[in-house]
């Protein structure tokens, strides 16, 4: 009897620069989503390194951007960029059945260009947002903001076959900046391992208080470090900021200037899940999310939070009980509702189980699902398919 023909995978090219440096929650998503496929599509990352990897055939590197004062910058934040290299681009779009951008950069601009001039599929992913970029090269400008928007769309986004973005909150800020097409809203997921057994914490101080993120300006993690100082439980609260970014140095002075008992660094993913399931309460202060990754694996385990109600973030878009939220950037406030989730053991017990039930509607296996029609949407439409 004659073997069957294998059926090869359709390939799939990356645009991902700091593959290699899984601090930023869209590598940490994509990586996800590429474990989660990897049995379905051939997966190609173009990546910013001198070389392709000699170990990984699957990573395929573009020289990175050296430009000094600017390199300064991206080196603190951990997210170096790739410069396109046209010759090396014909070769791996002509080899790939579609190309999935990531970033909005250099990089991205020159494969969705040769995408272009092959007429290969193109889909793009919403990750960056302009005040993401701006706040950590110390801008605030509502107009250069706008302006950084509409430059997205116009050589991004609408330059795509299927745009996608990780809440609603994001798509509506494109559909803003003007983009014309549809979006295919889609959570970048918590996968089944946040689902943890919760450990109840003590019923008696210290409280242990965790936030999870980038250490950077638009985080925000000084308003939780001066709530915690102004707590009336400030002498029986045990915080751990867990992240690394350009801040990390500044944060730790603030704390010792401010006299509280914080850990602040980065933490292992064994380390973070365990924090998820036995602090007292999660707390977000960061004023730009287009989801919120880390709310949503504390919300998995079962973890009470308290989050910034920014009016740049998506995360009041699944975390509205008023207990849980606070008036953006009111510092003050913050205190007051922490203070009262660490006073009630009740409120914190309803919103652990609350939060586990909104963190199941956004399960990383159904946004793997999801991310595979997409693919096979878009392949069959350049394909000419029905």
């Amino acid at each position: 009897m004659e073997k069957e023909p294998s059926v090869s995978k359709p390939q799939i090219a990356m645009v991902i620069d700091p593959w290699f440096h899984p601090f930023n929650g869209t590598v940490v998503s994509t990586r996800r989503f590429v474990t989660a496929l990897k049995t379905r599509f051939d997966f190609r990352m173009l990546i910013a390194e001198g070389a392709d990897d000699p170990s990984n055939e699957q990573c395929i590197g573009f020289v990175p951007l050296r430009i000094p004062g600017i390199n300064f910058i991206l080196d603190r934040m951990k997210a170096p960029l790739a410069l396109p290299n046209r010759k090396r681009l014909q070769q791996v779009i002509a080899d790939a059945d579609l190309l999935h951008v990531q970033f909005p950069f250099f990089l991205g601009h020159g494969a969705i260009a040769e995408a272009r001039r092959q007429a290969k599929p193109v889909v793009m992913s919403f990750h960056v947002q302009p005040e993401n970029i701006l706040s950590n090269l110390g801008i605030s400008s509502v107009w250069l903001t706008s302006m950084l928007y509409k430059f997205f769309v116009w050589r991004f986004y609408s330059r795509a076959d299927r745009v996608i973005a990780p809440s609603q909150f994001a798509a509506d800020l494109l559909y803003v900046a003007g983009l014309k097409k549809p979006v295919s809203v889609l959570s970048n997921g918590v996968t089944e391992a946040f689902f943890l057994q919760r450990d109840p914490p003590a019923k008696a101080p210290p409280y242990h208080v965790v936030s999870v993120g980038r250490l950077a300006n638009e985080k925000q993690q000084p308003q939780l470090l001066r709530a915690v100082a102004a707590s009336k439980h400030s002498k029986d609260i045990r915080l751990t900021l867990a992240g690394t970014g350009p801040q990390q140095a500044k944060l730790a002075a603030l704390a010792d200037q401010l006299g509280v008992n914080a850990k602040i660094g980065r933490v292992s993913d064994e380390r973070l899940k365990v924090l998820y399931q036995t602090a007292h309460l999660f707390v977000q202060t960061s004023a730009v999310e287009l989801e919120g990754m880390s709310v949503l694996e504390a919300m998995a385990a079962g973890c009470p939070v308290l989050v910034n109600k920014s009016s740049t973030s998506a995360v009041p878009e699944f975390v509205t009980a008023e207990e849980a939220t606070y008036a953006m950037n009111d510092v003050s406030e913050l205190t007051r509702k922490l203070d009262a989730m660490l006073d009630s053991q009740s409120i914190r017990a309803a919103a652990a189980e609350a939060n586990r039930e909104i963190a199941r509607g956004r399960h990383h296996a159904n946004s793997a699902e999801l991310l595979a029609q997409i693919y096979t949407d878009v392949l069959s439409a350049a394909d000419g398919l029905p």
